[in-house]
């Protein structure tokens, strides 16, 4: 196994990304000219740490600088300024030790050989990491076993279901037990089964193997089901880095949706006196059939129940706790609202 030369496995500090692309002017005439160059800045100047074994969720809208960030980590770009360390290397200055030190899958890239069987391109990779033959045959094994590949193992990656073929590449990704593997999106396009494997082994990879994991995803139960920490991103800016209990907490997301069935009519003074206790209630709240919709506090939500059973017309009740997709939409509702967000 690689050694780390230092703590924390990933540091980026002061990271900036400037893309130039040519702007063109209008019409069949204007296209053939260039107007001007534009100047887009994929990420302004983000820092941030990831400790050894973590697992982070790297989230953000479309355009958030997710990609280039992944990039940047993996050597495939180079910042415009800011400095990089993965595992304890420079991904360009120290090339070689970095590549050896990282595991990288993104989902519209393969590794993998199209033509041939899975167990041909293990052993090519094998070679190109120069990995001797007892440590490789232990560590496919490992993986032949818990991404349950044994049956692939003879079959061209051409033939390979997205859900298979994906699990071939976690694991090619692995046969030189890297330190850090970053993944871009690695649940997209699975069945529900094959998402459920997936996850339960990036669970076991960081919590066994001590693997430092650091994926991308717009699914957020893969976020709530593997990640323990959540880095979001915001128009090439630090949205918030910590965990997903803290992002709650800060969201101010401490509070439960009630759904209450009541004896009809839903009567304005109920609904007012409900108001005052704490409860945030839309004008579309209230339906006809005597179901109120409401958010509130947790400890407001006791005092709220307590006087809708006081009036003996409570049929029913129902609490949910939101779910990651309403905190994270939370942000960027006020992101919309205020401009960019700011981390703190």
């Amino acid at each position: 196994m690689i050694r780390h030369k230092e703590q924390p496995a990933i540091v980026v500090e002061n990271v900036r990304r400037t893309f130039h692309s040519a702007a063109r002017g209008r019409g069949i005439l204007g296209g053939l000219f260039t107007r001007s160059a534009e100047r887009v800045e994929a990420l302004k100047g983000i820092s941030f740490r990831v400790s050894e074994g973590r697992c982070t969720a790297l989230l953000g809208a479309n355009g958030a600088g997710k990609s280039s960030l992944l990039k940047i980590l993996a050597g495939v770009l180079q910042p415009t300024s800011g400095s990089v360390s993965v595992a304890g290397y420079d991904p360009w200055k120290e090339r070689i030790l970095h590549r050896r030190a990282i595991g990288v899958v993104f989902g519209h890239r393969s590794q993998l050989w199209w033509d041939l069987p899975i167990q041909d391109t293990f052993r090519f990779l094998e070679t190109v990491y120069g990995l001797d033959r007892e440590t490789a045959a232990k560590q496919t094994a490992r993986l032949v076993d818990l991404l349950q590949l044994s049956p692939l193992l003879r079959t061209p990656v051409r033939e390979l279901s997205l859900g298979q073929r994906m699990r071939c590449e976690i694991a090619a990704s692995l046969l030189h037990n890297p330190p850090v593997l970053l993944l871009d999106e690695p649940t997209i396009g699975l069945d529900l089964v094959s998402r459920i494997r997936l996850r339960g082994f990036l669970r076991s990879l960081t919590s066994e193997s001590r693997t430092t994991l650091l994926f991308s995803s717009h699914d957020l139960l893969d976020v709530e089901g593997i990640a323990s920490h959540l880095l979001i991103l915001d128009e090439g800016r630090i949205a918030f880095d910590g965990t997903y209990d803290a992002f709650r907490m800060r969201q101010g997301k401490n509070s439960s949706v009630v759904s209450l069935q009541l004896d009809p009519p839903i009567l304005t003074s109920l609904l007012d006196s409900l108001v005052r206790l704490g409860a945030s209630i839309s004008s579309d709240a209230a339906e006809a059939d005597g179901c109120l919709t409401f958010r509130a506090e947790k400890e407001r939500l006791n005092g709220i129940l307590d006087h809708v059973l006081a009036t003996g017309r409570l049929l029913d009740v129902r609490i949910e706790r939101p779910t990651i997709e309403d905190v994270v939409l939370s942000l960027y509702e006020a992101s919309d609202d205020h401009g960019a967000l700011r981390n703190g």
